[in-house]
C-alpha cells in the first residue's frame, strides 16, 4: 500500500498557510503578531486558541490542542495524516506522490476503509428492510403518517432495523465483516461490556433508521427512532463515538444542505431528523439539525464555514428556550448572528408544513426576530408592570448575553438599544456588561484546566528544542557534535533527540510542519506550546546546550569516580571503570563551545 513521499508532504506544507486554512473553517482575529479564536476542540467562553503565522503552528491554552497545519486538519476533520495531506494537496493543486505505508499506517487506513464500507452497505441493508420486509410495515405506516413517501425515503436512504437480537450480526457476518470491525463500528453491543470475547447483539432493534453522513456525504453513523412508545431506551439513539463518528462534530443533513446554506449565507437549525427532512423536501433547504444534544462549539464553527446568520427553531416550552439560550453562546462565539423563530402552539415545522404548507413555515422564517429583540419583546411586558428593580434584574440577564458577543461594535449597539428599551442609563447597563465579562473570564480561568497527557521537557531542554527549530546555525552546530551519545542518558530528551535526528530545516515553516507530522499527538501539542511561549535569542540556545553537555559529562564522571572508589582491590572492576572514564574524556574532547556564535532574535 502506498504512503505519501516526504518531499510531497513538505511541498504541501509550504503551500498551506495555516492562517488561511483555519480561516476557511472559522474566523480568526488578529492579536498582535498572532491570531486567536474560541477553541474548536473544547467549550470555552474566552478565546484561548492562538495561531502563529511565523511559526505556522497553533496552540490552545485551554485544552492543550496544538500542532501544525496537518494536525489541525486531522483533529478538526477527524481524519488520519495521509488524508489530511491529500485534502491540503487538493486545496493547493499539488499532485500526490506516494511511497509504501508502514504496517501500522496501513492497518489504520484499512480499518477506516472497512468501516466506511460497512456503514455504506449497512445503510443499504436497513433501507431494503424498510422497503421490502413485512416486519417494517409499522415503520412504513409511521413515515406515511408523517407525510414522507417512498421517493423521499429513498433520497434520504431511511431504513428499518429488525426487532430481533441478531439480524444485523448475521447479515454483517455473512457479508464478510468480522467481529472486531463490528465492535469498532458501534453497530453491535457486547453482552459483557469491556470483554471483546463476549457474545454480541444488534445495537439498533425495531427502529426507524436514519443514516448520518459527514459533510463529504460518507455514511459514518446512524440514528434510530423508536417505533414502540413503551420500548426501553430513548426516543432516538445514535451510534456511539467511533473512529468515524463524533456526534458533537457534525450536523444532520449538512451533506445535503451545505450548498443551499452557502448560497443564502443562512442556516436554519431544527431539532429533529423528521422536521429537517420534511422542511428540506418542501423546498426550504438551508436546514440542519444537531444530533440530539446541545449545540457545540465545533458545530457552530462548522456552520460558520457556510453561513453568517443562524435561525433557531426550538420548542416553545421552557426547555426549548433554555436550549436556545445555551446555543447562543457558542453561535456568537463563532461569529454568527442569531435570530429566533417561533412556532404556533403545539406545532413543529413538520406538522405546520403538512397542515398549512411550506409557505406557512417560510413566513415564520422571514419573521424570525433578532435574539435580543425576541428576549425584550418576550419579557418586557412582564417587567414593565414591576418596579425599577424588576427591569434591572432583566437587564442583568441581558447583560450576560451581550457580554458573550465578540464584536465590539455590535456589543455597543446592543447596549445602547437595550438601555433605551428598558429606560435605564446606558452607563448602568455598560457597567453590568463589563462585570459580566469579568465574571466570565474568572470562571473560564477556573474551569479550563489542561487535561492533556503530555508534559513539557524541563526548562533547559525546552529552550534548546525551541531554539533548534528556529535557528539553523544552532541545530547545525549540535548535529556536528556527538549529540546522540549525550542525549541517550538525559531524562526527558526524547523530543530534542527527534529534532536532531530529523531532516527538518530550522526556520522553514514547511519543513517544521512536516516534522510535526512525524510526532505523536502529545509531542506535537508539547512542541506547539513551546513555540507559543515567549521569544528567545539564539545565544540562549547555545548556552543551555553547553550547560547540558557539561552537566551530563560531569554527572557521568562522578559516577565513574564513585565506581572506582568502591572497586577497591578488584582489578576487573577498576579496569572497566577506567575504560568508561576514558570514553567519557574522549567524548568531552569532541565537544566545542558553541555559545560564541552571533545572537539573533527569534
Amino acid at each position: 500500500m502506498p504512503r505519501i513521499a516526504q518531499e510531497t508532504v513538505e511541498q504541501v506544507a509550504a503551500a498551506s498557510d495555516i492562517v488561511a486554512v483555519i480561516t476557511s473553517y472559522f474566523p480568526l482575529k488578529r492579536a498582535g503578531t498572532e491570531f486567536r479564536a474560541l477553541c474548536p476542540f473544547h467549550q470555552e467562553r474566552t478565546p484561548s486558541f492562538f495561531v502563529n503565522p511565523s511559526k505556522q503552528s497553533y496552540y490552545c491554552h485551554g485544552c492543550g490542542a496544538g500542532g501544525a497545519v496537518f494536525q489541525f486538519l486531522m483533529q478538526y476533520e477527524n481524519i488520519d495524516f495521509p488524508e489530511a495531506v491529500r485534502r491540503l494537496a487538493s486545496r493547493a493543486g499539488i499532485a500526490i506522490i506516494e511511497d509504501e505505508l508502514s504496517a501500522e499506517e496501513e492497518s489504520k487506513q484499512s480499518l477506516r476503509k472497512r468501516l466506511l464500507r460497512l456503514h455504506f452497505e449497512t445503510a443499504a441493508w436497513f433501507h431494503q428492510n424498510l422497503l421490502r420486509t413485512k416486519a417494517a410495515a409499522r415503520a412504513r405506516s409511521y413515515l406515511q403518517s408523517r407525510g414522507i413517501n417512498i421517493e423521499t425515503a429513498k433520497r434520504w436512504q431511511i431504513g428499518y432495523a429488525p426487532k430481533t437480537w441478531d439480524s444485523f450480526v448475521q447479515w454483517a457476518t455473512a457479508a464478510g465483516f468480522v467481529k472486531e470491525e463490528l465492535i469498532e463500528s458501534g453497530l453491535i453491543k457486547l453482552r459483557e461490556e469491556g470483554n471483546p470475547r463476549s457474545r454480541i447483539y444488534d445495537r439498533f432493534r425495531d427502529r426507524l433508521m436514519f443514516p448520518i453522513h459527514n459533510d463529504f456525504g460518507e455514511v459514518i453513523a446512524f440514528s434510530g427512532r423508536v417505533l414502540e412508545p413503551k420500548a426501553p431506551g430513548g426516543k432516538y439513539i445514535n451510534s456511539p463515538e467511533t473512529p468515524l463518528f463524533s456526534k458533537g462534530n457534525l450536523l444532520f443533513g449538512l451533506h445535503q444542505s451545505k450548498r443551499f446554506i452557502a448560497n443564502l449565507r443562512q442556516a436554519i437549525i431544527l431539532e429533529g431528523q423528521v422536521d429537517l427532512i420534511t422542511t428540506f423536501e418542501s423546498g426550504i433547504q438551508n436546514v440542519v439539525a444537531p444530533q440530539g444534544t446541545a449545540l457545540t462549539a465545533r458545530q457552530a464553527s462548522l456552520l460558520r464555514r457556510f453561513a453568517d446568520e443562524v435561525i433557531l427553531f426550538f420548542d416553545a416550552d421552557a426547555a426549548g428556550q433554555k436550549a436556545a439560550e445555551r446555543a447562543l453562546e457558542v453561535l456568537f462565539g463563532a461569529g454568527l448572528q442569531v435570530r429566533i423563530g417561533e412556532m404556533p402552539a403545539g406545532e413543529d415545522p413538520d406538522s405546520l408544513i403538512r397542515t398549512s404548507g411550506s409557505e406557512a413555515f417560510r413566513a415564520r422564517v422571514e419573521s424570525a426576530e433578532d435574539f435580543f429583540d425576541f428576549q425584550i419583546r418576550r419579557n418586557l411586558s412582564a417587567t414593565e408592570s414591576k418596579t425599577t428593580a424588576g427591569r434591572v434584574g432583566f437587564a442583568r440577564k441581558m447583560a450576560r448575553f451581550i457580554s458573550i458577543v465578540p464584536d465590539l461594535v455590535l456589543r455597543e449597539t446592543l447596549i445602547s438599544r437595550l438601555a433605551v428599551r428598558l429606560t435605564i442609563p446606558r452607563e448602568t447597563l455598560l457597567q453590568m456588561v463589563h462585570l459580566s465579562i469579568r465574571q466570565l473570564q474568572d470562571r473560564t480561568f477556573e474551569e479550563e484546566v489542561v487535561t492533556s497527557q503530555f508534559s513539557l521537557p524541563r526548562h533547559d531542554l525546552a529552550v534548546i528544542c525551541k531554539a533548534a527549530l528556529i535557528f539553523p546555525d544552532l541545530l547545525r552546530a549540535i548535529r556536528q557534535q556527538p549529540w546522540d551519545s549525550i542525549l541517550t542518558q538525559v531524562a526527558g530528551a526524547e523530543l530534542l533527540s527527534k529534532i536532531c535526528a530529523s531532516p527538518l530545516e530550522p526556520g522553514e515553516p514547511a519543513s517544521i510542519a512536516a516534522f510535526f507530522a512525524s510526532l505523536s499527538k502529545e509531542e506535537a501539542a508539547a512542541l506547539s506550546l513551546l513555540l507559543a511561549k515567549k521569544e528567545l535569542n539564539e545565544q540562549m540556545g547555545h548556552l543551555f546546550w553547553n550547560k547540558l553537555v557539561s552537566a551530563e559529562l560531569q554527572r557521568r564522571k562522578r559516577r565513574i569516580e564513585n565506581v572506582l572508589r568502591l572497586a577497591g582491590e578488584n582489578p576487573a572492576a577498576q579496569q572497566q571503570a577506567s575504560e568508561e572514564l576514558k570514553e567519557i574524556l574522549d567524548l568531552e574532547s569532541s565537544f566545542t563551545d558553541i555559545s560564541r556564535l552571533p545572537s539573533r532574535a527569534s
